[in-house]
């Protein structure tokens, strides 16, 4: 599976964990991941839109979230081969949301 996480690591939940609920977290990492699969949908490229329908959003434990698809093909899209120019969808789209992410932890 080819997947981009948004992970609480130790270090940041222990710096927050004062100041948030995990609960809050949760609720936090819940929006950055919906906002990362939406800008990942979108910068997908389609041809049979099987790649773009199959990316989702993976809750594997608590304080983690993994944006990505089980396509066989996904990482030769996002990494290309030497055939294959890359077409990245994943990795721009956690680039894309960082800092609102960022924003959104300081609002809390």
């Amino acid at each position: 599976m080819l997947s981009v996480n948004i992970i609480g690591t130790q270090k940041i939940q222990n710096k927050l964990s004062s100041k948030i609920s995990d609960t809050k977290l949760e609720q936090i990492l819940d929006i950055a991941a919906m906002m990362v699969e939406r800008d990942a949908k979108r910068l997908c490229p389609v041809d049979t839109g099987r790649l773009r329908a199959s990316i989702d959003i993976q809750k594997p434990q608590s304080l983690v979230r993994s944006i990505g698809t089980s396509v066989e093909y996904a990482p030769y899209q996002e990494f290309g081969t030497s055939r294959i120019r890359p077409q990245p969808y994943l990795r721009p789209a956690l680039e894309q949301n960082k800092y609102k992410i960022m924003e959104l932890i300081k609002q809390e």
